[in-house]
C-alpha cells in the first residue's frame, strides 16, 4: 500500500477527518460505504462519513457541517429527482465549488443527462453495482486527492489575493503599532485563507540582539508550526516576530509566505532608511536655513513654520505624500540666497534704497544658482521656489515679472506663507503685525500678490494654520 495510504497511529488520527456525505435510501449502502472508509487513511488523517437517507435530510447536514470533501448521492430516492436537487443546493445555494459529487444509481435508466452534469459540475457517476469494496476505496481516495488538489488551488488563489491587498497598504505603516496591527491583521487572515488557528506574538529587541541569522526561520515541532522574523523600526531595534500556526502548514504555503515576507521586510528596512535620510536632510535644510535667517536678525522658527504650511497647503490642494513632503524642505529653502546679500542690507534698521533693494533681489537668482546644482526632485523643487517665491499673481512682481500660472505652483503656495509669516513676525526694522492687521493686507493682496485659489485654501486650512503662532 502506497505511503499516503498507509494506517497511522492514533495520535495522527487527531488531525480533523475527511468528511464525506453518502446520500441514499438504502441502508446497505451506508454500512458497505462506512466498512470501506473506515480503512482509509489519506495524507495522515481519516475519513469520516455522515449519512443522509433522503434528499431533505441531505439538504440540512449540508447547512451544518462545513468543508465536506465529497458527496456520493443516489439520483432517485424520495422522488425521481431528489439527488439532482441535493447537487443544485450545493453548487448553486451553498456556491461550494471544491466539494467532489459522485452520483450513484441502481437505476441507470434514472441516470443525470449530460447538460445535467455539465451544468452542475457533477464530478463522477457511477452504477451501484460498479462500486464493490475495492472500486468504492479508489472511488473515495482519488475524489479526495481532486478535493486536496482544487482546495490548495483556491486557498493559494485567495492567499495571494490577500498579500496582494495588504502590499498596497505597507507604504502607510510608520509606527511600531502600526506594524504590529498589519502583521496580526496578515495572520488573521491567513488563518482563515487556510482554516487553521494562528497566535502571532512580539516584542521588541536591541538590533544586536536578536537570535538568529536569517530574515525568517521556521520551526518544525510536531504538532505545531512557528515562524520567526524581525524587522527593523530603528536605528538600534526590531520587533521580533513569533507566528504560532496549530497545524503544520505545507511547503507551497511556506514558500508563498516567505517570499511575501522577505519583500515585506525589505520594503519595510527600506522605508525606514529613506524616512530616516528625510528626517536628516530635514535637519540639515533646517539648520542651513536658520543660518541663513540668522543673518538677517530673524528666527529659525520662521523656516520651519513656512515649511509646515506648505505641507499643509500642499495636501489641501491635491499634491501627492512625497511631493507635498518635498515641498515641505524645499519652502525652508526659499531664502536660502540671501547668503550672498550683504550683512549692512540684511540688517538695516530702516527702509532700503532704490539700489539696496535691487541688491536684496538678487537671494532669488543666488538661492536658484546654489539649489540648482544638485540634480534631484528635492532641489529642483527648491530651486524653482528659491527663484520665484517674490513673483506676483498680477505680473508685479521679481525677478522675472511672471504672470498667473505662470508662476510654478510651488512658488506660488509659498509666496502667500512666506508673506503671512513675515507679517506676522518682528523684523529689524519694525515689530509684528497683529493677526487682525495681517489678515487685512492678506485679503486686500488676493487676486494681485496670490493665486485666489491658494488663498481659498489658505483660508480653509487656516484653523490648522494660527495654531502655529500660538
Amino acid at each position: 500500500m502506497a505511503t499516503f495510504l498507509k494506517k497511522t497511529s492514533k495520535e495522527e488520527h487527531k488531525l480533523e477527518p475527511w468528511k464525506i456525505l453518502v446520500v441514499d435510501d438504502e441502508p446497505d449502502v451506508h454500512a458497505v460505504t462506512s466498512v470501506v472508509a473506515r480503512d482509509i487513511t489519506f495524507l495522515n488523517r481519516p475519513v469520516k462519513v455522515y449519512s443522509a437517507y433522503s434528499g431533505a435530510e441531505a439538504i440540512e447536514i449540508l447547512k451544518s457541517v462545513p468543508n465536506i470533501a465529497l458527496a456520493i448521492i443516489d439520483v432517485v430516492m424520495e422522488t425521481e429527482h431528489a439527488g439532482l436537487e441535493v447537487v443544485r443546493f450545493v453548487r448553486e445555494e451553498l456556491h461550494d465549488e471544491r466539494m467532489r459529487l459522485v452520483i450513484r444509481t441502481g437505476q441507470p435508466g434514472y441516470a443525470p443527462p449530460r447538460e445535467i452534469i455539465l451544468k452542475y459540475d457533477i464530478n463522477d457517476y457511477r452504477e451501484k453495482s460498479e462500486l464493490s469494496g475495492n472500486a468504492l476505496y479508489t472511488l473515495i481516495v482519488s475524489k479526495l486527492r481532486e478535493y486536496k488538489d482544487y482546495t490548495t488551488l483556491d486557498k493559494q488563489r485567495l492567499l495571494l489575493s490577500k498579500l496582494a491587498f495588504l502590499t498596497s497598504l505597507v507604504m502607510d505603516l510608520k509606527t511600531d503599532e502600526d506594524y504590529v496591527n498589519f502583521i496580526e491583521e496578515l495572520f488573521d487572515g491567513i488563518a482563515q485563507i487556510l482554516e487553521i488557528g494562528v497566535r502571532a506574538n512580539h516584542r521588541k529587541e536591541s538590533l544586536t540582539n536578536h537570535k538568529f541569522q536569517k530574515r525568517i526561520v521556521w520551526n518544525f515541532s510536531e504538532p505545531d508550526t512557528s515562524l520567526e522574523f524581525r524587522l527593523r523600526t530603528g536605528y538600534s531595534s526590531v520587533l521580533h516576530f513569533t507566528v504560532t500556526f496549530s497545524s503544520g502548514v505545507e511547503e507551497y504555503f511556506r514558500k508563498i509566505l516567505e517570499v511575501f515576507l522577505s519583500d515585506f521586510i525589505l520594503e519595510v528596512e527600506n522605508n525606514f532608511i529613506s524616512r530616516d535620510l528625510t528626517d536628516t536632510l530635514y535637519k540639515i535644510v533646517y539648520i542651513i536655513s536658520e543660518v541663513t535667517e540668522t543673518r538677517s536678525l530673524e528666527t529659525g522658527e520662521h523656516v520651519r513654520r513656512v515649511g509646515e504650511i506648505a505641507k499643509i497647503l500642499a495636501t489641501e490642494l491635491g499634491m501627492e505624500d512625497l511631493e507635498a513632503e518635498y515641498l515641505e524642505i524645499a519652502a525652508m529653502l526659499h531664502d536660502v540666497g540671501k547668503v550672498g546679500i550683504p550683512d549692512s542690507i540684511l540688517m538695516k534698521p530702516t527702509q532700503l534704497s532704490e539700489e539696496e533693494f535691487e541688491l536684496m533681489k538678487r537671494h532669488t537668482i543666488i538661492g536658484y544658482k546654489i539649489l540648482s546644482t544638485v540634480d534631484h526632485p528635492l532641489f529642483n523643487m527648491a530651486s524653482t521656489v528659491a527663484l520665484y517665491h517674490h513673483e506676483n499673481w498680477d505680473g508685479t512682481g521679481y525677478p522675472r515679472g511672471l504672470k498667473g500660472e505662470e508662476i510654478p505652483l510651488c512658488a506660488r503656495i509659498v509666496s502667500i506663507i512666506d508673506f503671512y509669516d513675515a507679517l506676522r513676525s518682528d523684523r529689524v526694522y519694525r515689530k509684528a503685525y497683529s493677526e487682525e492687521e495681517t489678515l487685512k493686507f492678506l485679503h486686500s493682496s488676493n487676486g494681485k500678490k496670490f493665486d485666489p485659489k491658494i488663498f481659498e485654501a489658505f483660508m480653509r486650512k487656516y484653523d490648522q494654520i494660527r495654531k502655529l503662532y500660538q
